[in-house]
């Protein structure tokens, strides 16, 4: 009998503790309610306090506008009468606050209009001092140029042959994984930054990239690195003796575009190679033969410009 005891007076002081907490939540919630209310109403009644105030100033001054010419002392007189009882109505209060507002806003319109003119004063000083601009009906603007070996307009690597830099196993080459340092994609990117690039052991490599679209092959672009933004201030990994061949889309017989030297030379970092087949390639192949006495080879930047049949 005592622990049911003991159990009921538990049960009994959690529901009066309940209870209690009950009653404090709803009166801190209705003394909330209360607050609120009270701010809006101070708030509305100071609304109407500040509109009563300027209505009574409107009509002040509309009904001294009204008698201003009569004599000096009416005119004291219906004033100080009007206090006590305005008589003006809607159309001579209206007449009344645009007056008000034109005297108000007069000197601010007139400074507008000075501060305008200083403004067109300056630009026709400037434009008389301006030298003539030469007629852009007679300027001759260059054509376009896309590259078509562009990872943002399509073009991909079908494959490349080379030796990675770090060290490979079984399982980067099942999953090819085996240059995801520097893969091959970074030759169709934009950006030359250190580092950025398709690196491999050695000098010899061959990578097969398709073109964006199938196009008559103009010229070939390959960019470097400046050394001044290497590490080690030395550019000896650039490629050297290359060859490009172009694969037809009707064919799978490759075709020579031409054999090139890129030249390590610090000035001209990007180089370009003209084309002279006139035939329509979707597929580029690039053999890459030696570079400039490193013992790894970076190639950052390829561009393939051309026109569409």
């Amino acid at each position: 009998m005592s622990i049911m005891d003991t159990n009921r007076r538990l049960c009994n002081k959690r529901v009066c503790l309940t209870y209690i907490i009950t009653f404090s939540l709803l009166v801190l919630f209705f003394y909330h309610l209360m607050w609120n209310n009270r701010k809006s109403i101070v708030g509305l009644s100071r609304l109407q306090e500040d509109v009563n105030c300027i209505t009574q100033a409107l009509k002040v001054d509309c009904a001294g506008q009204k008698y201003s010419n009569l004599p000096c002392g009416k005119t004291n007189c219906l004033a100080r009468d009007s206090q006590k009882s305005i008589g003006c109505n809607a159309r001579e209060l209206n007449a009344c606050v645009d007056t008000l507002v034109k005297r108000k806003l007069g000197n601010i319109m007139d400074d507008v209009y000075s501060l305008k003119k200083q403004v067109m004063e300056r630009g026709c000083k400037a434009k008389c001092n301006k030298p003539p601009v030469p007629n852009t009906e007679a300027l001759i603007l260059a054509p376009t140029r896309i590259n078509y070996a562009s990872e943002e307009l399509g073009a991909r690597i079908i494959y490349a042959i080379a030796k990675p830099i770090s060290e490979t196993s079984f399982i980067k080459n099942l999953l090819g994984l085996d240059f995801s340092a520097n893969p091959p994609i970074n030759m169709l990117r934009p950006s030359i930054l250190p580092g950025s690039c398709f690196g491999f052991r050695g000098t010899e490599a061959t990578v097969s990239l398709h073109l964006a679209k199938v196009i008559f092959v103009d010229e070939i672009s390959l960019s470097h690195v400046a050394k001044e933004m290497t590490p080690s201030a030395s550019v000896d990994n650039a490629p050297k003796d290359f060859e490009v061949y172009g694969l037809p889309p009707d064919s799978n017989k490759k075709e020579l575009l031409g054999q090139w030297v890129y030249e390590n030379d610090l000035k001209k970092r990007t180089q370009n190679y003209v084309v002279k087949n006139r035939r329509i390639f979707c597929t580029l192949v690039f053999v890459f033969r030696s570079n400039h006495g490193a013992n790894s080879t970076c190639v950052y930047r390829v561009e393939v410009y051309g026109r569409v049949p």
